[in-house]
């Protein structure tokens, strides 16, 4: 017997998987991608939507209000690591990039794609010349890696010898260049990243609950980012709607099992839960 790596752990998570058997055309169904569409991989390009997760939601999205993948990667990088365009029957799914400023949509193909600031450029270079002066300096940046997010910009450590001593290093250094250009700081696992836009997943989560009206609204997340979505979901929940929040979890990042409806043990778990939300569907 295949072993089970998903579970409810609360009456939440629970209510939401027996409505929505029953009622999948009410559902709105959100998931970050990378940690919970996609595994986590050293090089942030080689990431690759699970194709478990795939082939689930391809089956889902004629059946649910609703698909999202709301990240903070840009749209493009999205669809092409995920080979959004190549997969046919996804017409349901929006993209939500940048933690919203970004946004395609698949049925549609209509793109929103604002320019890049000029804050975002100058803080690229200064980042740079801070990764070329702490080499000169001696300390090991070997593994270091800026992800060019185009309204973003990430600061990867997970290949380096000690990625989290390397990540502790660059913290304020990359904190106060934030703040000299006015952009936003968002940590993640073994990730800084700086952005042009103060909006967060919970408020491209609200879009997309406007827009839909869904009466079943699941989240799905891995890392500190996806905190402000499951806040709205908790707010839902107060309020009596059905809601799941669906946690991707990892050893690095623990913080997020006390927000858990639904806890799958990282993308694989995901994928099979996915698997069971299609087998459910009366």
């Amino acid at each position: 017997m295949t072993e089970q790596l998903w579970r409810t752990t609360t009456e939440h998570g629970e209510r939401f998987l027996e409505a929505f058997s029953k009622s999948p055309r009410e559902a709105l169904l959100v998931f970050d991608f990378d940690g919970t569409l996609a595994p986590i991989v050293d090089d942030p390009e080689d990431s690759r939507l699970h194709e478990g997760s795939a082939a689930s939601l391809t089956a889902l999205s004629p059946l649910v209000a609703q698909l999202a993948i709301v990240t903070g990667r840009g749209v493009e990088a999205v669809r092409r690591l995920g080979r959004l365009d190549a997969r046919e029957g996804l017409e349901s799914l929006v993209v939500l990039g940048q933690y919203g400023v970004e946004r395609w949509d698949a049925a549609s193909g209509e793109l929103r794609h604002p320019e890049v600031p000029a804050s975002v450029i100058q803080a690229w270079a200064e980042l740079e010349s801070m990764v070329a002066d702490l080499k000169e300096s001696g300390t090991d940046v070997e593994g270091l890696y800026l992800e060019d997010k185009q309204r973003a910009i990430g600061v990867h450590t997970r290949r380096a010898k000690d990625p989290q001593g390397l990540l502790e290093l660059l913290t304020e250094p990359v904190t106060e260049l934030a703040k000299r250009h006015d952009l936003q700081l968002e940590p993640g696992r073994f990730v800084l990243e700086i952005r042009a836009s103060s909006q967060d997943k919970g408020d491209a989560l609200r879009e997309l609950l406007e827009e839909t009206k869904p009466t079943l609204v699941a989240m799905a997340g891995d890392d500190l980012g996806d905190i402000p979505a499951f806040e709205v979901l908790e707010e839902l929940q107060a309020g009596g709607m059905i809601c799941a929040r669906v946690v991707s979890g990892s050893s690095e990042q623990t913080v997020l099992q006390s927000h858990a409806d639904i806890s799958c043990d990282g993308p694989d778990g995901v994928a099979q839960w996915l698997e069971h939300l299609t087998r459910s569907i009366d």
